[in-house]
């Protein structure tokens, strides 16, 4: 698909993987919608560097974890736009941190609730207009941690594998629509999320990897393009982690 004059929504675009991600298709020639939940100085700064590139862009404040607010949001969308084209599930967190058996059940249910729940809940109010125009492309954020399991972040990598049994469900559901749905996994991303971890988890991951750094969020924006981009390529998962899963 091409990219140019397309709607795209990114979740969670402030800062971070979602912002590379939503510079990266303005580059590209798309009118990207940014949303965010506090950074609001952030998400202003995203829309202006878009409309800095010709593009059209707003910032929608809404927590991708509360249906009623995923729907406010298509509503202000396709009010300002018509349609959606492209919707980059991103919007994530990991919530203190804790082993198995002392973490919060609130932190359960809020990790759950950002991280798999409001990837179904923007699918829910997208997906039936890209169905009536034919064509549209998913793309979910997910981790390699998913895959590997990692201690200390039960809810998160949970929700993580959840995004990606959800990414092959609706590939099978959306496909006859033209639409695609795919997932990047992404390694140890170069984020404020990753640098929380300390500079001694930084090392590991650089000491453990065959390509021994971490990756960059523009890495990661690239693999969302071509995914956007491809016409044949669904119910896939991207992995984006210079190697690090092959010694985990």
């Amino acid at each position: 698909m091409e990219i140019q004059e397309k709607i795209a929504l990114v979740t969670g675009s402030s800062r971070g993987i979602g912002k590379a991600v939503a510079l990266e298709l303005a580059r590209k020639g798309a009118h990207v919608v940014i949303n965010y939940l506090k950074e609001e100085t952030q998400a202003l700064e995203v829309v202006n560097e878009i409309l800095a590139l010709g593009r059209k862009s707003i910032a929608i404040k809404a927590d991708v974890g509360h249906e009623s607010q995923v729907r406010k949001m298509a509503e202000q969308i396709f009010a300002e736009f018509g349609k959606i084209d492209i919707l980059v599930n991103n919007a994530g967190i990991i919530i203190r941190p804790g082993m198995w058996d002392i973490i919060s059940t609130e932190d359960i249910g809020r990790t759950i609730d950002t991280n798999l729940k409001g990837t179904i809940f923007c699918i829910r109010q997208f997906a039936p207009r890209m169905i009536e125009n034919k064509c549209g492309r998913i793309i979910n954020l997910t981790s390699t941690y998913a895959m590997t399991g990692a201690a200390g972040v039960l809810a998160y990598t949970s929700a993580k594998a959840g995004i990606i049994s959800l990414t092959y469900a609706m590939a099978r559901e959306l496909g006859k629509h033209g639409i695609t749905v795919n997932a990047v996994a992404p390694g140890n991303i170069d984020t404020e999320m990753t640098r929380m971890a300390g500079d001694g988890f930084v090392q590991w991951v650089k000491d453990t990897s065959p390509i021994p750094r971490l990756g960059t969020p523009e890495e990661i924006a690239e693999a969302v393009s071509y995914l956007v981009q491809s016409d044949y390529v669904s119910g896939n998962v991207l992995v984006v982690d210079g190697g690090h899963i092959l010694n985990m």
